[in-house]
């Protein structure tokens, strides 16, 4: 499928053209993300949203945020801390501080597609700004299952806040 000679589906930046204001997540706080929020974020290099586009270029299906941040190295499992430095300021890592699919096209694996997306990206980072794991902040138990089953793991007393070493998502998009 293509429009514009570019084919659909389709990832990109989110831009002034995409239309923030038909997109509705189950979640109210990821759709009045996008709508309100996502824009001025970027503006501002706090979070860099990328758009899923289906069925046209206006229509976003899911969407991701990537920021940079740090892991204390005490939030994380004892066999892994003793395989990082113990730096004052933290382990350097890449959080996904949102993703969200629209209600309309749930169910048809958009949200792994974002997911994946989203993984790449920070990969490719890690070439020009060292990140160690990503991480990620469930928004309800369902969330953090979805999670887990592309290999993220709770940190310890915080179930809905899990990571996945960078190692991990090297071999996850090298498939």
């Amino acid at each position: 499928m293509s429009e514009g000679g570019k084919a659909l589906p389709r990832f990109e930046p989110l831009g002034k053209h995409h239309d923030r204001a038909a997109f509705s997540c189950t979640h109210a706080e990821l759709t009045t993300y996008l709508r309100k929020l996502a824009m001025q974020d970027a503006r501002r290099r706090i979070a860099a949203t990328t758009v899923l586009l289906v069925p046209d270029e206006r229509t976003i299906v899911a969407y991701h945020t990537l920021s940079a941040t740090r892991l204390n190295l005490g939030e994380l499992p004892p066999d892994l801390q003793r395989r990082y430095p113990k730096y004052a300021e933290g382990v350097p890592a890449t959080l996904i501080g949102r993703l969200g699919v629209d209600e309309r096209f749930a169910g048809q694996g958009f949200g792994r597609a974002t997911l994946m997306d989203a993984l790449n990206k920070a990969f490719l980072a890690t070439g020009a700004v060292a990140s160690a794991f990503v991480i990620v902040r469930a928004i309800d138990d369902a969330a953090a299952d979805f999670y887990r089953r592309y290999g993220f793991v709770s940190l310890p007393d915080q179930a809905h806040r899990l990571f996945i070493p960078m190692e991990t998502i090297a071999q996850l998009v090298a498939r």
